[in-house]
């Protein structure tokens, strides 16, 4: 199986998993895309670990061998999950969020933190189109896991080299300490929609050759 796990904020609809799915399902290859965050206040109540819980009761569900392709907050939980279960293979991580707890604190700060703690955060939910409040456990959660996964299995990454999310060292640092895994470099940003015909053919290489 191949697994696909959308972004922060993000959803099964999101345009890189719908062009993908097309792409991959046109060679026989579908994608297996679940909703990280659902029901009506699958969003509000999400943490790292439930939606790692999702991820990995889907490869539960099918027999191994598996790959999961990952954007963004996706990627980390992908590396996660292949750091946790045998069964993946290989892994193509697109702008992961890697340092997922350092670099929300940092970018924060205490202030906004304790807000956050008290209120919520108010963010963008893309996969619904308005604003949504997240609770403060997707931050307390975030800080058990590593800044970067310990990964064994060949894993592609992209990364765009004006991404101003996620930055680029990061996902270079990922890289360096991991010797299974490739860079591929792309001028982009993070949500890489520029780049989605080059992330196609590198993933299709990499996961089914030729």
């Amino acid at each position: 199986m191949i697994l696909y796990l959308h972004g922060f904020a993000s959803g099964p609809s999101s345009h890189k998993a719908r062009i993908l799915s097309e792409r991959f399902a046109a060679l026989g290859a579908p994608l297996h895309v679940p909703d990280l965050t659902p029901g009506a206040e699958g969003f509000e109540r999400s943490s790292p670990s439930s939606m790692l819980g999702i991820a990995e009761a889907a490869l539960d569900g099918a027999a191994p061998p598996h790959a999961i392709i990952g954007s963004s907050l996706g990627g980390y939980l992908a590396a996660l999950a292949a750091s946790r279960d045998p069964g993946v293979e290989k892994l193509v991580l697109l702008a992961p969020a890697f340092r997922l707890f350092e670099r929300w604190r940092a970018r924060l700060g205490p202030g906004a933190l304790e807000d956050w703690r008290a209120n919520g955060l108010e963010t963008m939910h893309y996969a619904s189109g308005r604003m949504r409040r997240i609770g403060f456990q997707f931050f307390e959660d975030a800080g058990a896991y590593p800044a970067f996964p310990e990964v064994r299995v060949p894993t592609l990454c992209i990364a765009g080299m004006r991404d101003d999310t996620v930055p680029f060292e990061d996902v270079e640092a990922f890289v360096e300490r991991t010797p299974t895994a490739r860079l591929v470099a792309v001028d982009d940003g993070h949500e890489l929609a520029a780049s989605l015909d080059r992330i196609f053919d590198e993933a299709r290489a990499f996961l089914l050759g030729g």
